[in-house]
């Protein structure tokens, strides 16, 4: 286990990574997927997050199905540095629910014939066999960028899906998470939490509790202070 006091701040830049967050509205109140990091993690040991980490090399080879609201596209395009943009957005896509199902075990937004032989498959296998994420079941939900001074930093997209969207569910044993399972805004908040996972819930909470349209937050460090501003469906920037 390394000891904290010995883990280096990251000094390069911000790693891309992307996270999935369900979200479970068939009860009384939302639930949330969420696990708790392994305590001998460098980045967040013990933390509960949300399933998620860094892009692949391969992530946006993927061909994706569906397409995200014209918003939501103009929004996430719109931070996407990359020679062929579109590559790069489905790799942030594709990541988000690739890491989600390696995490959690949880196949969530995807469509394609071996579905169904999910638990003999690993992600490699499934997408061999013709699975694809598809973009009708998901909302670009947030940007975030790790302050300075960590010893990992992530230029992190989020994106939200329905627990509706849960394709099927292989147990996990030995993954980066443990604890998984369905959380209220109340319950999880007692838990130990990265400053930024609060930020995204009380967010997400009070778009919830108003019935509105979400907004889409990027929160960032500056000199030292943090941000928060709202990506607006523009290109550009």
């Amino acid at each position: 286990m390394t000891s904290p006091a010995a883990v280096k701040a990251f000094t390069g830049r911000p790693l891309l990574a992307a996270t999935l967050i369900v979200v479970d509205r068939s009860g009384s109140e939302p639930r949330i997927l969420m696990g708790r990091r392994r305590p001998d993690a460098v980045f967040l040991p013990d933390k509960f997050v949300f399933p998620g980490g860094r892009l692949e090399t391969h992530d946006g080879d993927l061909a994706l199905t569906g397409a995200l609201s014209d918003h939501d596209r103009a929004c996430l395009m719109r931070g996407v540095r990359h020679a062929d943009p579109e590559r790069g957005m489905r790799a942030f896509v594709t990541a988000a629910i690739r890491e989600t199902f390696e995490e959690t075990g949880y196949l969530v937004a995807v469509d394609g014939p071996a579905v169904d032989a999910a638990p003999a498959l690993d992600w490699p296998g499934l997408v061999g066999s013709g699975v694809r994420p598809d973009l009708g079941h998901l909302r670009y939900a947030a940007r975030a960028i790790t302050p300075p001074g960590r010893p990992r930093r992530y230029d992190t997209r989020f994106f939200l899906a329905d627990a509706s969207a849960v394709r099927t569910i292989v147990p996990r044993t030995d993954g980066e998470l443990s604890e998984i399972g369905w959380f209220g805004f109340d319950r999880v908040s007692a838990h130990d939490l990265p400053s930024i996972t609060r930020l995204v819930l009380q967010d997400l909470k009070d778009a919830l509790d108003r019935g509105q349209n979400r907004e889409i937050p990027f929160y960032y460090w500056r000199s030292g202070a943090f941000r928060r501003v709202v990506l607006k469906g523009r290109t550009g920037g």
